[in-house]
């Protein structure tokens, strides 16, 4: 907003008597009172000088614990997934929740259910926000997350080269792709059981590389059992750049989450033209569209194994494709991809905020 003219400021609590070398119990004490007190206090304060026609903006659903102070004030919430609430709400069983973490969620709820205008960053938010609501919200827009424009289409042969050169690793024949972190939903077990599968039906010996975090335990004790271990490679805290050349140079993008609030990596992949495999749930298939291939998602009450089995004869046929049946896939990437522009979306959020500036919801 700040490139189309727009004054943007933002607030949130500072460590005001938290940001000093003391114990840690007594410092988690301090912050509690520097967001809960101190912040609230100055955000009161602070809000008097500004024109009654300033929009605020809680960039998160998360953030709903502040909504009480947006009373009355011209505002929107943005919300990307409810995991963490449907979690401590006992709806995924795969993500147990603490006692303290379902107060938490619980009062992010009701704070947030107490807004009127909603930004959803999938129509699968959208509506599952408008379960979690009591009523029905003035304004309740779906709007894409926008995708970086650094994510464009590339020579495979240059982006191997250079991916080659980071692992030295030869991968001129290219490679299976996968990004995401640790958290339950992006699967990694999946997709190390997925490869397994794979390799021992296909006489092919591309390499799997999983961009991301740092594997956990459960991870590496997958990661170790996997008689193909030394073909699965992990590039931890990859920059920008190197994202870019793993997209550009992958045979295929492997994404099995369980669930997701966008799924941003799937729209990456599509913008460099590489050809995408993900789970047939939303909003996996929203962002995916017509564009990608699908494989069922898969549930641990029935175990990976026949889930691998069956998704790894689909990951044969992608890699199997003619070239012209390739070239038009990856076709219908890129245009399935436009619909994340970033001039596209901020054109979109732009509106709806002028919108709720000149108090035109009600």
């Amino acid at each position: 907003m700040l490139k189309r003219g727009h004054d943007v400021e933002i607030w949130g609590p500072k460590l005001y008597l938290s940001n000093h070398n003391l114990p840690d119990g007594l410092k988690k004490w301090l912050r509690y009172i520097d967001q809960f007190v101190i912040f609230p206090l100055w955000f009161k304060i602070k809000s008097k000088d500004l024109p009654s026609s300033t929009l605020y903006v809680l960039i998160d659903q998360a953030l709903g614990i502040w909504m009480p102070l947006l009373k009355n004030k011209r505002h929107v919430v943005h919300c990307h997934d409810f995991i963490a609430l449907k979690s401590a709400l006992d709806r995924i069983n795969e993500n147990p929740t603490s006692w303290t973490g379902k107060i938490y969620q619980k009062l992010i709820l009701k704070g947030f259910s107490k807004s009127n205008c909603f930004i959803s960053i999938s129509k699968n938010t959208q509506e599952e926000l408008i379960q979690f609501l009591n009523k029905k919200p003035a304004l309740h827009a779906q709007v894409y997350n926008a995708i970086d424009p650094l994510f464009i289409p590339g020579s495979s042969d240059v982006a191997r080269n250079a991916i080659g050169k980071y692992l030295e690793l030869d991968v001129k024949n290219g490679y299976i792709l996968h990004v995401g972190g640790n958290t339950f939903y992006k699967n990694r077990v999946g997709v190390v059981e997925l490869y397994n599968s794979w390799r021992n039906m296909t006489k092919s010996k591309l390499p799997l590389l999983m961009v991301g975090s740092a594997p956990d335990a459960n991870l590496i004790e997958h990661f170790e059992a996997s008689p193909f271990q030394k073909d699965i490679y992990f590039l931890v805290k990859v920059d920008d750049m190197l994202l870019l050349k793993a997209y550009q140079g992958a045979s295929v993008f492997v994404f099995p989450s369980l669930t997701e609030g966008f799924g941003f990596p799937i729209a990456e992949a599509m913008a460099v033209g590489c050809p995408v495999m993900t789970t047939d749930e939303a909003p996996m298939n929203e962002v995916g569209g017509t564009a990608a291939v699908y494989i069922r998602s898969c549930q641990n009450k029935e175990g990976v194994g026949a889930w691998a089995k069956e998704s790894a004869k689909v990951l044969e046929k992608v890699l199997q494709l003619t070239e012209e049946e390739r070239a038009n896939m990856v076709l219908k990437g890129l245009a399935n991809a436009q619909r994340f522009g970033e001039d596209r979306i901020s054109d979109e959020v732009e509106r709806i905020y002028k919108k709720i500036v000149a108090n035109e919801v009600h």
